[in-house]
């Protein structure tokens, strides 16, 4: 009997054999990759926002800021969690990530009509009438991510990082283009708004065209059921604890604009965009590296917990000491990147750079619970740090915007330790295993960071570009020499050669 050749030319996507066989060296080059990107995407992502931040109003920021908590909640109920489960799933077939596929469809159909129902609800709750047209666009973009989000996930699953890479930095590209040039011509809060939906298109049409996978006819059967009924009890852990921390981590956001209005949303959403920057500049690419890559090698306590530190260590090392950096020198790089008219996000940037730099360590867990297809596990820690994060963002909100950042900042500081503590206590991974990948690079930053603040006045230079390029070589020096005092290029060498 001839096989089927859709069948045949959509397994390739699907199948993970040939892609075992040689585990090691695709994870090595996938991360190097994604890595390797990065500059490019930095430098996109300040470019765009130094221009945008000059020819917009911090008030056009806050109206999308506005948006933003919902379309977080939308994004962690789409899918259900099926595009990590495509992902995470040893065993796949053709028919079973067709089933995914248009299961998916119908869930993110309801989402997205709810989406476009809450349009005028949030213009109400802010009472900016802007909002209702803002989110209705908005939804463009995230349907067209839905109708491909299988291909994304089968690309993740095969691990072709260097594809993914080059569809992201060309989506960054096109929406950076569009959203300056739609500034430029005066359109306000509008370039934001298209600079989302043209970056959401333009990458789920690359993305489309680059995965030769296409659906198949839904047959119904008992073992299809069966294998479906497994993802998605995985999907909707997950899922779950999406909606449930992205609650509480949003309810920052939606107390400032509905007390203090957009202007003051504006000041803090671009704090809270740049105090996570770098730390998600390295931890989204590596995710879908590391997810890939730790769930094939589930089965072997040993492998896994080599390829955990190895995935953990790029992660710490590179955006601790850029957020402790970032505290000292936050005032220089609001003037330099943003302008005079960003200066009251400064002390906002700074106490969120604390919560970045302490929740990393807790960012990192959801690395452990989905690769080991522990997402019930997760919910269920979702289920005590939502209710702490919104205790916390409340009682900031007394004390206006800088309350709120304080608030956010406690909670986070105060659930990071139990919740990797919570996580630990299932997985491979052992706690001396985490925080020795951990300390070296959080202590170097701190000591480093110390030494630069009690330097900085003693610079020949106050301000300006040499003035922060000469602190960034200061910090620079101190932090690698502690970092080798402690032993990181050992660990680093050690890691390479697993």
């Amino acid at each position: 009997m001839t096989p089927d050749p859709v069948r045949v030319d959509s397994n390739q996507y699907i199948q993970t054999d040939a892609l075992n066989a040689q585990l090691q060296k695709r994870s090595r080059k996938s991360g190097l990759v994604t890595v390797a990107a990065q500059p490019i995407k930095v430098a996109l992502g300040i470019g765009s926002t130094a221009i945008l931040a000059r020819l917009l109003t911090p008030a056009d920021f806050g109206l999308l800021a506005m948006v933003a908590p919902l379309l977080k909640l939308v994004d962690s109920l789409a899918n259900l969690g099926l595009e990590t489960a495509t992902v995470q799933r040893e065993k796949l077939d053709h028919q079973q990530a067709s089933a995914v596929f248009w299961l998916s469809l119908k869930i993110n159909a309801v989402v997205l009509g709810l989406m476009v129902l809450m349009a005028p609800v949030l213009a109400r709750f802010y009472q900016q009438n802007e909002l209702t047209e803002i989110t209705i666009a908005l939804a463009v973009g995230v349907l067209s991510l839905c109708l491909t989000f299988q291909h994304k996930s089968l690309l993740k699953r095969q691990m072709r990082f260097e594809a993914i890479t080059a569809i992201e930095i060309g989506s960054l590209l096109a929406g950076a283009i569009s959203a300056i040039a739609a500034a430029w011509l005066g359109l306000g809060y509008w370039a934001l708004v298209l600079q989302i939906v043209v970056m959401q298109l333009t990458q789920s049409i690359a993305s489309w065209f680059v995965c030769g996978w296409r659906p198949a006819r839904y047959v119904k059967s008992n073992a299809l059921d069966f294998n479906l009924r497994a993802m998605v009890a995985y999907g909707a852990h997950l899922t779950g604890f999406r909606f449930l921390t992205r609650i509480g981590m949003s309810l920052d956001r939606i107390l400032i604009g509905y007390l203090s209005g957009a202007g003051a949303l504006g000041f803090y959403a671009v704090a809270y965009q740049w105090a996570y920057f770098p730390f998600e500049q390295i931890y989204h690419p590596l995710f879908d590296v590391a997810v890939s890559s730790f769930s094939r090698t589930q089965h072997d306590p040993q492998l896994y917990r080599a390829y955990c530190r190895r995935g953990l260590m790029p992660i710490f090392a590179f955006s601790m000491p850029i957020l402790a950096f970032g505290f000292v020198v936050a005032r220089d790089i609001v003037l330099l990147l943003l302008g005079n008219q960003w200066l009251p996000a400064v002390p906002l940037l700074q106490v969120l750079a604390i919560a970045v730099f302490v929740g990393s360590m807790y960012r990192v867990t959801k690395w452990l619970y989905v690769s080991t297809s522990q997402t019930d596990r997760q919910l269920r820690w979702g289920l005590i740090h939502t209710p702490v994060m919104i205790g916390a963002v409340a009682i900031g909100a007394m004390w206006g915007a800088f309350g709120v950042a304080v608030g956010y900042a406690a909670g986070i500081c105060l659930l990071t330790y139990p919740s990797v503590a919570f996580c630990l206590k299932t997985s491979p991974l052992s706690t001396s295993d985490f925080f020795g990948v951990v300390w070296r690079p959080a202590f170097a930053s701190i000591i480093a960071a110390i030494i630069l603040y009690a330097t900085q006045f003693a610079l020949p230079l106050n301000q300006g570009v040499l003035s922060l390029l000469l602190k960034t070589i200061v910090f620079s020096v101190f932090y690698l020499l502690l970092w080798i005092l402690l032993g990181g290029m050992q660990l680093f060498k050690s890691s390479r050669n697993l």
